[in-house]
């Protein structure tokens, strides 16, 4: 009989070729799939040890000059303990973190963190890969900041618990940076006819400045131009040649509830120059002294009228047969009533007798706030950033043009919200002051 023999497929010869590709196939699928769970991983651990490691350096860059840590290493290992805080033993299937902190001459803090990553998965495949070592490092400095705040204090802030609440909230801002008075500076200025210079640009403000802040009382008018004016003249930080993230802040925090009713200038009665500040109203048209709150120039024993406008020469040889005053002003090249800016006296004579003090009062009004605009342009063009805090029914447009823009301008519509909107200022400050 004869036999047949079954001849096999080239496929069948290559079955078991197949399901040895296959598993060395899963396999490496497998493999890499271990690979990318643990690399995942690796990264989430590197991102919480940097996160450690920056916030013990922030940290200690915020205190480097708190006199609670008197030496360096007091303030190193302050720095080791919010890093070790923020990255505890077994975080993620880690082992043991270690952590060190430097802080150098010129306050800069370094904080390095470095652990180790327990695997599992890939030790399947490679015994050697049992721990994987991670690192970062944190770095900050503390920047420095000079603030000035410059305080509304006319007579309208007598209405309610107005004055009362710009107290409270003006000290919760001044002790907010007590622990940092040693780096930064303060100083305070308050306006109402004249302006005050209370506290200079200095470091060690708290005490005296809070002292300051709780004697403050309210009346006059609203010098808001020449507080704006006299913020400029401190002797502020030069930047030239800093970074950015190294240079001084510098800042000028306003606070109004009412529109500028009052600006400086000079005047001449009886051929005598007097450098005064002239309000608004006229049923009292007397000249006020620069440096006070509300009190009448009286060099003489008499009080100083800015009405009825003239020639301001002696009487005897004044054109307008009588005693006048008149303003520098109205020959300005700006403000003047020949000047570029369009006012309610533009086009009369800047020695005009008698000028109609309804004319008078509006352009008082026009060139108070048109001085305050310039000179919160003259502040900014120094790098100077300018909060503004309106209180009630205050010309918001006009405060949002002093500020520094989106984010610069606050408004209160009861003075209850004003030390919680300095509280916020305080906040936004010091977020920027770490880098």
């Amino acid at each position: 009989m004869t036999q047949h023999r079954h001849k096999k497929t080239p496929l069948a010869n290559q079955n078991g070729a197949y399901f040895l590709m296959s598993a060395i196939v899963l396999g490496t699928m497998v493999g890499f799939s271990a690979l990318g769970v643990e690399i995942g991983r690796w990264y989430g651990i590197q991102a919480e040890i940097s996160k450690a490691s920056d916030a013990g350096a922030f940290a200690g860059a915020k205190n480097v000059s708190n006199p609670k840590f008197p030496n360096g290493a007091a303030l190193e290992a302050f720095a080791l303990e919010v890093a070790q805080a923020n990255f505890p033993s077994g975080l993620l299937d880690t082992d043991t973190p270690a952590f060190t902190a430097n802080v150098d001459a010129n306050g800069k803090v370094t904080v390095n963190g470095n652990t180790h990553s327990l695997n599992h998965m890939t030790t399947v495949f490679d015994t050697g890969t049992a721990k994987t070592a991670l690192g970062a490092a944190g770095v900050a400095k503390l920047r420095k900041a000079e603030i000035v705040m410059v305080l509304d204090v006319s007579g309208s802030m007598n209405s309610g618990d107005a004055i009362a609440d710009l107290r409270d909230g003006a000290e919760h801002f001044v002790k907010s940076f007590e622990e940092l008075e040693r780096d930064h500076k303060m100083a305070l200025i308050t306006f109402a006819a004249g302006v005050q210079v209370l506290h200079s640009l200095e470091h060690n403000f708290s005490i005296n400045m809070t002292n300051e802040i709780t004697a403050l009382n309210a009346t006059g008018w609203t010098n808001t131009e020449d507080a704006l004016d006299q913020a400029g003249d401190f002797s502020w930080a030069d930047n030239t040649g800093l970074p950015k993230n190294e240079a001084t802040r510098k800042i000028v925090i306003l606070f109004s509830d009412g529109n500028p009713t009052a600006f400086r200038g000079l005047f001449m009665r009886e051929g005598q120059v007097y450098d005064a500040v002239v309000p608004r109203g006229m049923s009292n048209p007397d000249l006020f002294r620069t440096d006070e709150q509300a009190t009448n120039l009286n060099p003489g024993g008499s009080n100083i009228p800015f009405l009825p406008t003239g020639d301001g020469r002696p009487s005897a040889q004044s054109n307008c047969g009588t005693s006048t005053t008149k303003w520098a002003i109205f020959e300005d090249s700006t403000y003047g009533v020949n000047g570029s800016l369009q006012t309610s006296l533009s086009g009369r004579n800047p020695e005009e007798c008698n000028l109609p003090e309804n004319l008078l009062t509006d352009y008082v009004d026009e060139v108070s706030r048109e001085m305050a605009l310039e000179h919160a342009q003259e502040l900014k063009d120094q790098e100077l950033e300018i909060f503004t805090i309106g209180l009630g029914d205050v010309d918001q447009g006009f405060l949002n043009t002093i500020s520094s823009g989106a984010g610069y301008a606050f408004f209160a519509n009861d003075p209850d919200e004003l030390t919680g909107i300095f509280h916020e200022i305080a906040n936004k400050i010091k977020l920027v002051l770490i880098s």
